[in-house]
């Protein structure tokens, strides 16, 4: 299955002459070789354009019929034997699948109608989905990583492990690309801790863990004042609605979180006397 076009050989519908891209009334598209690529998104639109105009007064029309031969009071081209591909719809991933597109020509609107050719084969909901582009991901409301502290307070000690850790949570959006109901998923993948310092920052696939288990960790090595840094960084895919297979977003999008003020300090001990030493909970002395 193609994603945003579809592909139809001339070879095999030898009735079809490929329109160039710019004439009036013609898909979207270009011939390449033996192959015209129409796109589906552009046939749904050129379609209603074409019934727009007075039936008087058209050279072109377009409609969409399940069979070659005669459907639905249409008199389609008589030799079918190069539209074999169209006689069985796809298999659409439980989305209804889309009849093809057949065109007419005429020089003038006082000549004849010249017989309808085959302009689209059948084609699934998804191929007319559009590219889910790099811009349109990062216009999505990406929730910024939560950043999380241990321990959990705004001091710490100097050359003790200060640790860090988030949610991977995936995040899930429902969404319209150029009218086509889609879903998005938003997945991070890797993270970036700067812990402030002008160190050199912690780059992991690992979202962290908290202790005991943690993964990612950092002893300031001086006391100071210092804000912490998470850049996530997100990898997404898109499908149409109800549809099953994903298709992947080309690039990645990203979210920063900072963390409030922490400080470090440094707590040394040292002797008060002959038998006691100083420490941060009090003096210890022997008995």
């Amino acid at each position: 299955m193609l994603t945003g076009a579809l592909v139809i050989a001339l070879a095999a519908v030898a009735a079809v002459a490929p329109t160039p891209p710019d004439a009036a009334g013609a898909f979207g598209g270009r011939a390449q070789g033996s192959t015209v690529e129409l796109n589906a998104v552009t046939a749904a639109g050129k379609i209603a354009e074409s019934q727009a105009v007075d039936p008087a007064l058209r050279t072109r029309e377009y409609t969409r019929a399940d069979l070659c031969g005669t459907e639905a009071g249409l008199q389609m081209n008589a030799d079918c034997s190069g539209y074999a591909a169209t006689a069985s719809p796809p298999e659409c991933e439980g989305l209804d699948p889309v009849p093809p597109v057949w065109v007419r020509e005429r020089t003038s609107p006082s000549d004849p109608w010249q017989g309808w050719s085959l302009a689209l084969g059948w084609s699934c909901p998804q191929d007319a989905l559009p590219v889910f582009t790099i811009t349109d991901f990062r216009r999505l409301p990406i929730t910024p990583s939560v950043l999380t502290i241990q321990p959990p307070r705004d001091e710490v000690f100097v050359n003790m492990p200060t640790i860090v850790y988030t949610n991977p949570a995936v995040q899930t959006f429902t969404t319209t690309l150029l009218g086509f109901p889609v879903e998005v998923e938003a997945t991070p993948t890797r993270f970036t801790w700067d812990f402030g310092d002008g160190s050199e920052p912690i780059v992991t696939t690992s979202p962290g863990h908290p202790y005991p288990d943690h993964d990612i960790a950092y002893p300031y090595p001086y006391e100071g004042t210092y804000t912490i840094t998470l850049t996530t960084e997100f990898t997404g895919r898109y499908r149409l609605a109800g549809a099953t297979t994903w298709l992947p977003v080309v690039g990645t999008a990203t979210t920063t979180t900072t963390s409030p003020p922490i400080t470090a300090v440094e707590h040394r001990t040292h002797l008060v006397d002959q038998n006691c030493i100083e420490n941060p909970d009090g003096p210890w002395c022997d008995s």
